[in-house]
């Protein structure tokens, strides 16, 4: 059972995360960075100022796939219109995807000849595709990943000046953790799974879930493929998962050491309604774009 349950009815299309300061529409939004995330399924912003380590607002929409421009249009712009306090006078706009279409090649392999072959035979041939990549200097990787060519226009006629990431790309600027640990992102019917391990990055990979049992398999089949037992690594729970819920019920059964992620290094607006975990990896995202 996800956070499905706190709906702020304001427009047609009703929001599933809505929270929001009350004077969100006066922030200095020069000094303020934009953030839009995509994925298949929904389309969030964030407004927060980096250098205050604060959150102003944060706003989540369910999309539909394969959506016409006009149709796309016509959601943003009445998104704009409940909420007004996104447009493009940001200091800085950042449009992050998070999606499992994606190829990471080492620095010393890539080529630009080719990738659209890659993609075809990793995934299969789609049309309307735009393939994008960011270069992870930390890491000596290229990612390479691909976007929906009208979503991709869309956004960028909406906010001319904003940079593209992958969501994996940002993860792997940070150091992995020493310990063996592995984190579970819940963001409505996907599951985005991280493992690492001594310093190292194992595992960035988003699944689509459909019961309990399909999460707890996807979470279990990582360990086992990675040659991870459960006593020595820890299961950190974050995003759209409720503490009484059956998906939370069947992998605490099955998990030995399970416990949620609700560690933040940023502020967010106050509210008695979300459990702190649920911003643990909005959290994630900020802290490596800031």
């Amino acid at each position: 059972m996800v956070l499905l349950q706190q709906l702020k009815i304001t427009t047609l299309i009703h929001p599933v995360i809505h929270i929001v300061e009350k004077e969100i529409e006066v922030i200095n939004t020069p000094n303020a960075y934009l953030l839009v995330k995509v994925a298949d399924g929904f389309i969030g912003f964030v407004s927060f100022h980096p250098t205050e380590k604060k959150v102003n607002g944060w706003v989540l929409y369910r999309r539909e796939q394969n959506e016409s421009a006009s149709t796309l249009q016509e959601q943003l712009s009445e998104i704009a219109a409940a909420e007004t306090w996104i447009h493009s006078n940001y200091q800085k706009i950042l449009i992050v995807l998070q999606n499992s279409r994606n190829i990471t090649i080492p620095v010393s392999l890539n080529k630009t000849e080719g990738k659209d072959a890659l993609f075809d035979l990793m995934f299969g041939k789609r049309k309307n595709e735009l393939h994008l990549k960011d270069i992870v200097l930390q890491q000596n990787i290229v990612n390479h990943f691909a976007v929906d060519s009208v979503l991709a226009d869309v956004l960028n006629k909406k906010f001319p000046k904003a940079e593209w990431w992958h969501v994996q790309s940002l993860l792997l600027s940070k150091d992995a953790s020493s310990e063996t640990s592995i984190t579970a992102t819940i963001w409505l019917n996907e599951i985005h799974l991280t493992v690492e391990k001594n310093s190292q990055w194992l595992l960035l990979q988003t699944y689509s879930y459909q019961t309990p049992e399909d999460a707890l398999y996807i979470i279990l089949n990582a360990m086992k493929q990675l040659n991870i037992t459960q006593e020595e690594c820890k299961v950190l729970l974050q995003g759209m998962i409720d503490q009484r819920s059956p998906l939370f019920d069947m992998l605490q059964l099955y998990i030995l050491n399970l416990e949620f992620n609700n560690l933040l290094d940023y502020q967010f607006p106050a509210n008695d309604q979300h459990p702190v975990h649920l911003f643990s990896s909005l959290d994630q995202i900020l802290t490596c774009v800031s």
